[in-house]
């Protein structure tokens, strides 16, 4: 089965090939006939194409206006968006930057475009095919050979986020952040602050951008709205020191407890000035997308650069690290990043899991675990290994920033013996070893995987006798 791309189908729509406003109008006129808009389509921009492929490239184009969120799935039905963007079709900077905005936050444009940044950083060449590889490698599958990523560029560069004038070269994937913020309302790095928020904090902030009601609000029901809304679940006890307090440090919210009634006293939380003007549904929505990708500090920082952020006394520090050191060992090893079992917020900044699969081995799947810790006991290995009974791992890989205990090593012997996993463990000499030369890696995991082997035929050499 064909993997969906998750950069929308843009085949026959780009500002190169069709004009919106007419597209708008066409997409009203005809609503509730697919055949009709297809029609309409035809006619109207692909009139000189051969008659074979007109009715091909129209269709096309019905395509790319559901994926882009303008037609209804019927391909039929105009969406409320086509409406908005219909009211102001004859003022185009006004439409341009409507619809930009809806690409940037609600169809993975704001990836998009910090994916170039990370690759411009680099300093590598970039083309689609680099620019699809490195979408890949931050968990977002595109199709090889798609036109999905020009069309989404020519759409942000006709509201300006990229200069409609450059046709190729260096420049063509230049992004104007004063653009980029005029049309966001916020900039980039606000957005990168909310997505390390954990999800019961976004959560909770999505929940204060649904209450119509006024200011003050009893913190426990924003809880419970945010669990009806979005299937997380919060300790009313822990709430302040969880979610409330972390909150208002960023200055989202205003905490104060309440006087009256008996037993403990409830917090009552206000929504500030800068929850007002940063905040909105869609913008958290898509930080929470962008929180279940690779950041893009992975592409940039050295081991040595991740392992010195470990020993930082900022616990969200460090556990951005250890969340760092986990996809900087996957790309090392030649992984795909597929998703986050575990992330640093949900453990305390102690411990990260993440699932990934072999390129080269098709159904090689891998669990890699992390902990910052000086000794790793049993008990945490088996943790992994317990997670792993959901979607069944070939390989588990343990990694310290610390070292082994004996009993844990009797463990993964143990565990490999009796199991069809792979067990390797990294520690912290193994890791300062990567450092000071990233080949070292592929000796490594030699020797775990030599002493995995060892331990099944040592298993396995009763039965044979």
């Amino acid at each position: 089965m064909t993997k969906k791309s998750e950069i929308p189908f843009g085949a026959q729509f780009s500002p190169n090939q069709v004009h919106l406003p007419s597209l708008l109008r066409i997409i009203h006129e005809y609503a509730g006939g697919r055949d009709r808009i297809t029609e309409a389509i035809r006619d109207e921009f692909f009139a000189t194409h051969s008659q074979t492929q007109r009715w091909k490239l129209a269709d096309n184009t019905v395509l790319a206006l559901r994926a882009y969120g303008l037609l209804g799935e019927d391909g039929a039905t105009p969406t409320t968006l086509a409406g908005e963007l219909l009211a102001i079709a004859d003022t185009p900077d006004v439409l341009d930057k409507r619809f930009a905005k809806h690409i940037l936050v609600n169809l993975r444009g704001l990836l998009f475009v910090e994916t170039l940044e990370v690759m411009q950083t680099a300093g590598g060449k970039i083309t689609l095919h680099t620019l699809r590889k490195h979408l890949e490698q931050r968990g977002l599958h595109v199709p090889r050979g798609a036109v999905h990523l020009s069309s989404m560029r020519l759409w942000l560069a006709q509201a300006g986020i990229f200069d409609p004038s450059i046709k190729g070269g260096p420049r063509l994937y230049q992004v104007d952040h004063i653009r980029l913020k005029e049309i966001l309302g916020i900039g980039l790095d606000v957005i990168d602050n909310l997505t390390q928020l954990n999800m019961e904090q976004r959560s909770f902030l999505r929940a204060l951008t649904r209450i119509a009601e006024p200011d003050p609000l009893i913190g426990n029901k924003v809880a419970d709205l945010a669990s009806a809304l979005y299937a997380v679940e919060y300790n009313h006890k822990e709430l302040p020191k969880s979610v409330l307090f972390p909150l208002r440090d960023l200055g989202y919210i205003q905490v104060t407890k309440t006087t009256t009634g008996r037993g403990a006293k409830p917090y009552e939380v206000s929504r500030t000035s800068k929850f007002r003007r940063e905040i909105s549904e869609p913008i958290l929505a898509a930080a929470a997308e962008k929180a279940g990708l690779v950041p893009k500090e992975v592409f940039a920082l050295s081991l040595s650069q991740i392992l010195a952020s470990l020993k930082s006394p900022s616990k969200h520090v460090k556990g951005k690290a250890l969340e760092l050191l986990a996809l900087y060992l996957t790309r090392l090893i030649g992984l795909d990043f597929k998703g986050w079992l575990l992330r640093s917020a949900d453990s305390n900044g102690i411990e990260v899991d993440i699932v990934a699969n072999d390129r080269q081995v098709p159904f090689n799947c891998w669990l890699i675990q992390c902990r910052d810790a000086r000794q790793m006991g049993m008990g945490d290995i088996a943790t992994a290994v317990g997670r792993s009974v959901s979607f069944r791992p070939s390989i588990v890989l343990s990694v310290t920033t610390g070292c082994f205990t004996e009993q844990a090593r009797r463990y993964v012997t143990r565990a490999v013996q009796l199991t069809n996993l792979q067990i390797l463990l990294v520690d912290t000499r193994d890791l300062r070893a990567i450092a000071n030369g990233e080949t070292t890696i592929k000796s490594i995991l030699g020797r775990e995987a030599g002493r995995a082997r060892s331990a099944k035929e040592l298993h396995l050499a009763p039965l044979r006798a």
